[in-house]
């Protein structure tokens, strides 16, 4: 994966800590014997993480190097450093111990990034394996059932921090069914920076994911609209998906 080289440094403005997010799996981690073991999938510059390690025991996974090495800085002085690995999301089940985690969360859409459905369901079965009994997996994802996918070309939202904004749109390629992500930071100065461009995306459904989870045997499955279990909405912009082994 080679996208946002350009931008990273906008990164934790467009994909901020999310209002009750970090309340959120920190009452999903106590309901673990402490220390919870977390494991984050794509994980990014890991702002969340860090303040989970506070109280939990964390592992980060990221296949984009720029993210690893950022995480990696950050965890220098940690008196309990989290453990950071470079890894696809395809080869967790491959090196991580099974049976191990008690929430694993892939966030920020990055699921998408498995480019297609046959890797979001071996994501799904490798996170059940090496979840502990009763643990969670949960994906945050962009509401794609809200968008009429009979159009050649989709506009996300806009993402507006005070730097900068982040603008993405979804083209279909009709000949092959295949959905292609393409995004552009225009900075507060007016600077434009043209990074993504025919990024091959899989723009998975809540009620795809709702049918590997049964297909996957996960135990149960929930669907909010945000960090406060708001319930689903067809109009929600994105949504928590809550999978238990």
């Amino acid at each position: 994966m080679i996208y946002i080289k350009k931008w990273t440094d906008y990164y934790e403005d467009f994909f901020p800590i999310e209002p009750n997010q970090y309340e959120f799996f920190s009452a999903m981690g106590d309901e673990f014997t402490a220390p919870a073991k977390f494991l984050s999938v794509e994980c990014g510059p890991a702002l969340l993480s860090e303040k989970l390690q506070e109280k939990h025991d964390v592992t980060l996974t990221d296949s984009f190097a720029e993210f690893v090495q950022i995480a990696n800085t950050r965890q220098a002085n940690k008196e309990n450093p989290a453990h950071v690995f470079n890894l696809n999301p395809a080869d967790i089940a491959r090196y991580l111990g099974k049976n191990f985690f008690n929430v694993i969360v892939c966030l920020c859409y990055r699921i998408i990034f498995m480019k297609d459905r046959t890797l979001i369901k071996k994501f799904l079965f490798d996170s059940k394996m090496l979840l502990s009994d009763g643990g969670y997996l949960v994906l945050d994802i962009l509401n794609f059932s809200k968008y009429d996918f009979s159009e050649t070309k989709i506009d996300l939202p806009p993402k507006k921090a005070e730097r900068a904004t982040l603008y993405s749109s979804v083209i279909k390629n009709s000949d092959s069914v295949q959905y292609k992500l393409f995004q552009h930071v225009v900075t507060a100065s007016g600077k434009v920076i043209d990074e993504v461009k025919d990024e091959l995306i899989c723009p998975i459904s809540m009620e795809t994911i709702r049918s590997y989870a049964k297909e996957v045997k996960y135990s149960s499955c929930e669907f909010f609209s945000d960090y406060n279990r708001t319930p689903y909405s067809p109009d929600s912009d994105k949504i928590i998906c809550v999978l238990k082994k």
